[in-house]
């Protein structure tokens, strides 16, 4: 199948992405199966220093809803761990028919538990809804960045382009709530952006919360984000602080 042909873009941001070496993604068709037995993805400096994802240094933040939630699973004689399990997995599915719809690739789900696949199809559609009227095209699709300065990496969502050929940074959520960690998570992952690709700045910060039992989606929007950013900061210190005591 022939590739399709990229959106016009103008010249002054097609200079900016040459720069660095950057181009808005074809879509291709191929086949690509999920393996959700494949290892976390890891992060390594140019030394070859492997660093924390930037997830890791959120477990300081307190997570009442969690408890909450782990207490009705209690009531409802459930078992925390294998749920907590089931809803990662499903937030995978969903993240990977997201990337896969960006990207023009044919989702493979054939070694997917057809339960959590169900879910996640729900909350794809929720993604679509969504999608079909947020005016972005897509630059960046699960982009692997790493801060060399501040020692961390992560994977970004998805860079989108607006209609005025402004940047937005888009991190999508299949969680019951859009929680306070993760306006510190996608401040995090903005830095992470730029500091790889100083000249093309993020103007906006995106939550999309894929509601996986009803399709429906929620938004939370970011236009300034310095004091979330310098909780990461203090989020990564006390990181380290912990990991040079207990060496983990």
């Amino acid at each position: 199948m022939p590739k399709k042909k990229t959106q016009e873009i103008s010249s002054h941001l097609k200079k900016r992405l040459d720069g660095y070496g950057l181009t808005l993604p074809l879509k291709e068709h191929k086949i690509v199966k999920l393996d959700l037995d494949e290892p976390h993805q890891k992060y390594f400096l140019k030394c070859g220093t492997e660093v924390d994802g930037t997830t890791r240094a959120l477990r300081y933040i307190p997570k009442d809803a969690l408890i909450g939630w782990a207490y009705k699973l209690g009531k409802q004689g459930k078992d925390m761990n294998a749920e907590k399990g089931n809803a990662a997995k499903i937030g995978t599915i969903a993240h990977f028919l997201i990337q896969c719809d960006l990207l023009g690739w044919e989702p493979d789900l054939s070694a997917c538990d057809g339960i959590l696949v169900r879910s996640a199809q729900i909350a794809f559609k929720a993604y679509r809804e969504w999608f079909s009227k947020a005016g972005l095209r897509p630059l960046a699709v699960e982009a692997q960045l790493v801060s060399h300065c501040y020692r961390f990496g992560g994977t970004i969502d998805l860079v989108g382009i607006d209609q005025h050929e402004e940047l937005t940074l888009v991190d999508f959520k299949t969680s019951g709530g859009l929680w306070q960690d993760y306006l510190f998570q996608v401040a995090a992952y903005a830095n992470l952006w730029e500091e790889n690709f100083r000249r093309l700045p993020i103007q906006r910060l995106l939550l999309v919360r894929l509601d996986k039992e009803t399709g429906e989606h929620e938004t939370k929007g970011l236009t300034e984000w310095k004091r979330h950013w310098e909780v990461y900061v203090a989020l990564l210190r006390l990181a380290k602080r912990v990991k040079d005591i207990s060496g983990k």
